[in-house]
């Protein structure tokens, strides 16, 4: 009796004498509704990039940290560059010895000509100056092509952005051996994101359909639901899990992070559910519940297992209650009334 008592104190005095033949009710119906397929599914962002280094060598300074915001071009790592320094230090001396000995073999060959007019030397020692030229002019082109590839190589020490972005993850410290390969950091563009899931061969041709219908799916982030703007089903599958990777552009509204999971619904056709409204649903931690109206007019308290929502505002309801039964409206009202009888 002293917890009946407390029940109304809590409430107000504004509840005190609602009668159960006066609340209003909703009744259980089972219609027709669009049938949907669940998959469990992971956000990514549609541009994402793994920056790794391409030169051996030790990271002398990461400029960044997870979560930074960069620009295209920012500095994103150094990476020690002198032994690269050397070899195209080196390079570059080659380059010059083998221009000063060209230019000696072109005099040479010019005076080997300007003789061999007059009679002096053979036409042999002219063309065997003229082959040397050719192979001196070769191997300055051959060592043009080695420094630029040093210089190349050098200038991949310093890494950097390639577009605007949110840094997502590092995985090299200052002091830590680059490899050419190995990740340095992650950084994605967060305005374009995207859900991906991965759907059995059973499930895939239904949904083919209701996309060729041109039906988009929805996509559960955190508790609430956006459309998709645009479906793309990789033409592949997966020939070990079976599944083909299908992938869901979201809105540019959508609040979600790289990684986030989330929760991809695909209509399947149309099929009868029992459903109610959504305002009938009442839940206390694990207890999902509605207040049936009995047959002598009282409110009883009844467990149920409810479904995903439907797109008129009701929810399906899958155990607890049958076609024809009438539920509260105001589950709280209506526990109030159940309580004061």
């Amino acid at each position: 009796m002293k917890t009946r008592n407390m029940l109304w104190l809590l409430w107000g005095v504004s509840f005190a004498g609602v009668a159960a033949d006066v609340l209003p009710v909703a009744s259980v119906t089972r219609s027709p509704a669009a049938g949907t397929y669940q998959a469990d599914a992971s956000i990514q962002a549609v541009t994402q990039s793994v920056l790794s280094a391409q030169v051996q060598g030790r990271v002398l300074h990461l400029a960044v940290r997870a979560g930074d915001r960069v620009k295209a071009g920012q500095l994103i790592a150094r990476i020690d560059d002198r032994e690269l320094g050397a070899a195209e230090a080196s390079s570059q001396a080659a380059i010059a010895e083998a221009q000063a000995n060209l230019v000696k073999a072109e005099f040479d060959l010019k005076r080997s000509q300007a003789l061999a007019k007059q009679n002096f030397v053979s036409s042999s020692a002219v063309e065997q100056n003229d082959a040397q030229v050719k192979a001196l002019r070769a191997r300055v082109e051959a060592l043009r092509a080695g420094a630029g590839a040093a210089s190349a190589s050098r200038s991949h020490t310093v890494v950097t952005a390639p577009y605007d972005g949110l840094v997502a993850a590092t995985h090299l410290e200052a002091g830590d051996m680059a490899m050419p390969g190995k990740p340095i950091v992650t950084v994605f563009q967060p305005g374009a994101l995207r859900a991906v899931a991965y759907l059995p061969e059973a499930q895939l041709a239904a949904v083919q359909v209701a996309l060729a219908r041109n039906t988009m799916p929805e996509v559960e982030i955190g508790g609430k639901v956006v459309a998709g703007v645009r479906t793309t089903v990789l033409p592949a599958a997966d020939p070990t899990t079976r599944t083909t990777e299908v992938r869901i552009d979201l809105p540019a509204s959508a609040v979600a992070a790289p990684g986030q999971f989330a929760r991809a619904r695909f209509a399947v056709g149309e099929a009868q559910r029992l459903a109610i409204p959504q305002a009938t649903v009442l839940k206390r931690g694990e207890l999902t519940a509605a207040y049936v109206k009995t047959a002598d007019g009282r409110f009883q308290q009844r467990q149920i297992r409810v479904g995903e929502r439907l797109s008129d505002g009701r929810v399906e309801v899958l155990a607890g209650l049958k076609a024809g039964e009438s539920v509260a409206l105001d589950p709280i009202k209506a526990a109030i009334a159940a309580a004061s009888k």
